[in-house]
């Protein structure tokens, strides 16, 4: 079975080809490129908001969302710091090298500046974790 297009194909057909395949890429580029950072800030706002939920923080998106853009919101004091110390270590991840001891102790620096007089240092007492009773120490 041979078929035959009613057509005959062409240098000129083949550089159109060509062209609109090109145009076509490049305006997939320019959308997933435009939708890059969007997601970006939507994952960011997702993480921070999940890891401080673990850690009992009653902040929702919208209010990290408010937080990033350096907006004010109603929260308790001390889980609008860890907000505030999660966005700024999050914003410093691609410059910190997880594999240096002083640069873990830095992370720990941004992260709880606003929650800890110390710190950004190890600690030299007994921590104990628990509500009503102590769980772990």
């Amino acid at each position: 079975m041979n078929y035959t297009p009613p057509f005959k194909i062409t240098t000129k057909i083949i550089n159109l080809i060509s062209q609109i395949s090109l145009s076509i890429g490049k305006l997939e580029a320019i959308d997933s490129s435009s939708t890059l950072p969007m997601l970006r800030k939507v994952n960011q706002i997702r993480t921070i908001t999940g890891t401080l939920q673990i850690e009992g923080s009653t902040l929702d998106e919208e209010r990290i969302t408010a937080l990033l853009e350096g907006k004010r919101v109603l929260g308790k004091v001390d889980e609008i710091a860890e907000a505030n110390g999660a966005i700024a270590l999050y914003k410093q991840l691609g410059n910190l090298n997880y594999k240096d001891e002083r640069e873990l102790l830095k992370s720990h620096k941004i992260l709880m500046n606003e929650l800890l007089t110390k710190a950004g240092t190890y600690r030299t007492s007994d921590v104990g974790v628990g509500e009503k009773m102590v769980l772990f120490m």
